[in-house]
């Protein structure tokens, strides 16, 4: 019985087929049947036959011709818009390898900077172990006439002489973050110890040794005073978030008043929102210890890092969170992936940088990296 069943329908539907075959093959037979083209001349009278067949061989040309035409249009709008993003790739990639070699030869200035710093430290130790030094913690001035004594008085003026530089350098570099070097410096774990030992925390115009007129004021415990400053400037600066939180983006709405992107309002943006390729990586802008990861409202996916002395950094909307609750990241290191959670238009990444829980200006501290970095 189902057999019967399905062998009318068989039927039934091989009809239908070929009827339907039978008014299309009627309909092109009447629409293309044999035609005729009639010249009348003086001559007398010429008529050219079409043919059916010559018809429909000059409609398949016919759509041959346009199915050409609307794929070439199509490759070659394509191919334009492939064109200008290898354009675009080759301009940024040319940009970065510009910034690169600007980024080189400032590491090399500093890391020669540095060699010198370290070298200037080693000659003040090795003076230091020769006891150069009176009892009362004067400069032994007794053999200052002395070849000897001209060769330590120069080796000490040199080396302060760096030493207040860097200094004045690093201060230069914090200030241009928005930061008060005196207040970030007290804003530490070690509060009490900051407070008693206030030789460490000195300021003023930079004043190059030389112009010191006597080594007498010189002792001990000023230079050593200086040069614990000098190692907790440098690392303040160690641990501000002034590192590139993505390696290739262009900024799409900067810190301060804006008109919200949703309300089409007048709001404050406590952030910088920061684009770069699809599934770009985040990275951390300095060395700290994960506090927040996970879903934060507005923020979306979001990733928070303590760095200590009062400062913290942010990166939201994120589509994959890449650490932990409770980790320690160092700078450079994944924390994430661009995306769009949150309240969000497009991928792009959602960067803060806060002291004390207050907003600063990403800006700045990027600003300020490119004289470290």
């Amino acid at each position: 019985m189902i057999k019967d069943a399905l062998k009318h329908i068989w039927n039934s539907f091989s009809l239908f087929v070929a009827k339907v075959a039978k008014e299309v093959s009627d309909f092109v037979h009447k629409k293309l049947c044999e035609k005729k083209i009639v010249i009348i001349s003086q001559n007398g009278i010429v008529n050219i036959p079409i043919s059916f067949r010559l018809q429909l061989s000059f409609c398949f040309l016919v759509m041959s011709v346009m199915l050409w035409v609307s794929y070439s249009t199509d490759k070659y709008f394509s191919y334009d818009s492939i064109l200008s993003e290898k354009e675009l790739e080759i301009w940024n990639t040319n940009n970065v390898n510009e910034d690169l070699q600007y980024k080189v030869a400032d590491l090399h200035n500093n890391l020669v900077e540095l060699n010198r710093y370290f070298d200037n430290i080693r000659k003040y130790d090795q003076l230091a172990q020769k006891n150069i030094f009176e009892k009362n913690g004067s400069l032994k001035l007794a053999d200052a006439g002395s070849s000897q004594g001209d060769e330590v008085q120069g080796v000490i003026s040199n080396i302060r002489s760096k030493v207040l530089e860097r200094i004045d350098s690093l201060e230069t570099i914090i200030e241009m973050t928005g930061l008060q070097v005196e207040e970030v410096a007290t804003n530490n774990n070690d509060k009490d110890k900051a407070k008693t030992q206030d030789n460490n925390h000195q300021g003023g115009p930079f004043i190059p040794f030389e112009e010191v007129s006597s080594f007498e004021s010189l002792r001990p415990s000023e230079f050593n005073g200086e040069i614990e400053y000098l190692l907790k400037l440098e690392g303040m600066v160690h641990s501000l978030p002034i590192g590139q939180p993505m390696e290739r983006y262009w900024i799409s709405s900067g810190y301060g008043k804006r008109v919200d992107p949703i309300r089409k309002r007048a709001a404050i943006h406590a952030g910088m929102d920061m684009v770069g390729r699809y599934k770009s990586k985040i990275f951390s802008s300095a060395p700290g210890v994960v506090v927040k990861a996970g879903s934060y409202g507005a923020y979306g996916e979001m990733v928070e890092i303590d760095h200590g002395n009062g400062v913290a950094t942010r990166y939201g909307h994120l589509s994959k969170i890449l650490v932990k609750k409770g980790e320690t990241v160092g700078r450079g290191d994944a924390v994430g992936v661009q995306g769009s959670s949150g309240r969000s238009t497009g991928d792009h990444l959602h960067y803060e940088v806060r002291y004390n829980d207050k907003t600063l200006n990403p800006k700045n501290f990027l600003k300020a990296g490119k004289y470290v970095f």
